[in-house]
């Protein structure tokens, strides 16, 4: 958000309990456009796999683990294929 031309958007990396059962064990990302206040509210609907859940041939970030949910989030993209 500090980047020049960037500051109205937000990547937000996050995992859940859902990960490697129900979706990709890496984690989901969201991005965010704003302009964004003090407080910004998440829509896990439009949560979304890495490339790296599709094609083991791309390297992805790895949520921070303050990006941790200790809950199961049952919404967005779910697991793309059987492990």
């Amino acid at each position: 958000m500090t980047k020049p031309g960037f500051e109205h958007y937000l990547f937000v990396p996050f995992t859940d309990l859902t990960n490697g059962a129900e979706t990709y064990g890496g984690g989901r990302y969201l991005d965010l456009t704003g302009p964004l206040g003090p407080t910004v509210i998440l829509d896990f609907n439009r949560a979304y796999n890495p490339y790296c859940a599709y094609n083991h041939r791309y390297s992805c970030p790895i949520p921070p683990q303050e990006n941790h949910l200790e809950l199961p989030v049952r919404a967005g993209v779910q697991r793309f294929h059987d492990p």
